[in-house]
């Protein structure tokens, strides 16, 4: 006959229990306080990349267009983090602020020296 070990039982349960416990608490954190999983993305939707014919870079590059960046946000600003690359190569990073419904912020030309150049969002956060 086998004997029922009184300790092992709450053991047991305690770590069967346990990723229960934080599956639930993830899952109502998340539905509870949506914008924390969505702020990043939500400042994100509001920053925009123009390209605008301008003289100097089709100077410095045929076909090479200034690249502006803009907020469409009517009246939050968005702190961001841009990575330049250049040939498709990761160069530099940009930081700054874009003030709600700005003028917006150029950033260079999309062309130097007939290779591309482009500016991804790392990061954006409302202010």
């Amino acid at each position: 006959m086998q004997v029922f070990n009184q300790q092992t039982y709450p053991q047991n349960l305690w770590v069967t229990g346990l990723p229960i416990l934080i599956l639930a608490f993830v899952c109502l954190s998340s539905v509870c306080h949506p914008t924390w999983a969505t702020e990043k993305e939500r400042a994100e939707a509001f920053v925009s990349f123009e390209y605008r014919a301008d003289g100097k870079c089709q100077i410095l590059s045929e076909g090479g267009k200034l690249v502006v960046l803009h907020n469409s946000h009517p009246n939050r600003e968005i702190s961001y983090r841009l990575v330049r690359y250049f040939a498709g190569v990761p160069q530099t990073r940009v930081v700054g602020q874009l003030n709600a419904s700005g003028a917006g912020e150029p950033l260079g030309c999309s062309r130097v020296d007939g290779r591309d150049q482009l500016w991804k969002v790392e990061r954006a956060s409302f202010q």
